[in-house]
């Protein structure tokens, strides 16, 4: 069973989306339907990619550079054209992605253009999603920035450093930022919790100093308000040493706010590693859950017996012409190539060599039979490997029959 790239056409709205984000959920189904996609497509992609990412550098770089000021604050002729054209690219750009918003969403496709309303409601709704989202308001803060700057020719009205938060932009297209921003969000209600303790905490021990020191240096610790000054910089460690306690009780006070600042700090840092990790392993699950499921292998195969199988799935991934497993070995996993090929190498050597692609599957045969293996399989190319060990393989083949009668039919096959 070979699922390959539709030959229906995009639509406009479509060829827009994949343009502007270099992939199509509605086609995500589509086993290699990158690698099948136009070339002129994915040029367009990489030429947008980098012109936007131009666009954002150059109007930050214009926001901080002295020479963006004349003596009187008046933007030059040159400037004026050039801001206009970062205007229009942003302006198109935010257009295009307020338009094609509903395209994140697979089951919105041009075949239910004019099926009922209801499509029609959930279409703006997505661009409603779009709009209120962080990089959708960084999107049309920028645009609006500009457009102040152009009207007023003033450049030093504050309104012409707005559009320095158009760097966030550049989240798209750097998955670090991405990653980071994400885990940030699953987080925020820990992290939270952690900072509105950490506010408590120096507005008692800010007021407890006060209370201790006020007598001693009124001065220095005239009021609460000053004195939380005094413990944001003690239980954040930096310790500016403007306003130090002298009393004995106020020193004790300020070794315990160091201490418990240094506990507090080190809960986020933990916090948003844990996050990092959670987040990682569950990208790595979701994208063997997409690989396996566009496996010949696995079609038509229920979602739980899907999400099974990449839970119990290792990734690998060997170099070029590296061998994956010798002949006679022990038969101990099940390999599915998830980007690359091997070779078969069998004795007596075949005219045209045995290759295996992107898809296809090898091992099964040592763990059916239990037996070794009966031939070596080396890499052809730098490739990837779903691989499912024995353990796994036993426990799924109860649970799912099915699972284990294809298995069993491409063993018989190779046989054959």
């Amino acid at each position: 069973m070979d699922h390959s790239f539709p030959t229906t056409k995009l639509t406009l709205r479509q060829g827009i989306y994949f343009i502007l984000h270099g992939a199509l959920p509605a086609l995500s189904h589509a086993i290699g339907y990158e690698k099948n996609i136009a070339p002129k497509i994915r040029f367009a992609n990489q030429l947008i990619t980098i012109l936007i990412c131009l666009a954002v550098i150059t109007s930050a770089a214009l926001c901080v550079m002295d020479s963006l000021l004349s003596v009187k604050n008046q933007l030059t002729q040159v400037e004026i054209i050039g801001l206009t054209f970062l205007f229009g690219i942003f302006f198109v750009e935010y257009i295009c992605r307020l338009w094609t918003a509903p395209e994140t969403h697979p089951h919105i496709t041009n075949e239910d253009e004019d099926e009922d309303d209801r499509l029609e409601i959930e279409r703006h709704h997505y661009r409603i999603e779009y709009f209120f989202s962080v990089l959708g308001i960084i999107d049309l803060v920028v645009v609006v920035s500009l457009i102040f700057l152009l009207v007023s020719d003033d450049a030093s009205r504050w309104t012409s450093y707005i559009f320095i938060v158009g760097l966030f932009k550049l989240v798209r297209y750097i998955p670090g930022l991405e990653l980071i921003f994400k885990v940030i969000s699953n987080q925020r209600q820990m992290l939270f919790a952690t900072v509105f303790t950490l506010g408590i905490m120096v507005f008692v021990l800010s007021t407890g100093l006060y209370l201790l020191e006020n007598s001693a240096q009124p001065e220095v610790f005239k009021s609460i308000p000053a004195v939380m000054w005094w413990g944001v910089v003690t239980m954040t460690t930096v310790g500016y040493g403007d306003m130090v306690p002298i009393t004995f009780f106020g020193r004790i006070l300020g070794a315990f706010a160091m201490l418990v600042g240094i506990a507090m700090l080190a809960m986020p840092a933990g916090i948003i590693a844990s996050g990092f990790s959670e987040e990682i392993k569950r990208r790595q699950q979701l994208m063997a859950w997409q690989i396996i499921s566009n496996l010949s292998l696995f079609a038509n195969l229920d979602a739980s017996c899907i999400a099974d199988i990449a839970s119990c799935l290792k990734t690998r991934i060997f170099p070029a012409r590296t061998v994956v497993v010798k002949k006679n070995d022990f038969s101990d996993s099940i390999f599915f190539i998830a980007d690359g090929e091997v070779e078969v190498q069998i004795r007596p050597k075949p005219k045209f060599p045995v290759v295996l692609r992107t898809g296809e599957v090898f091992g099964e045969a040592g763990l059916i039979e239990n037996k070794r293996r009966n031939a070596s399989i080396r890499t052809r190319r730098t490739s990837r490997f779903l691989v499912l060990e024995l353990r796994d393989f036993h426990r799924l083949s109860e649970n799912y029959p099915e699972l284990k009668k294809r298995i069993e039919a491409i063993h018989l096959s190779r046989s054959a």
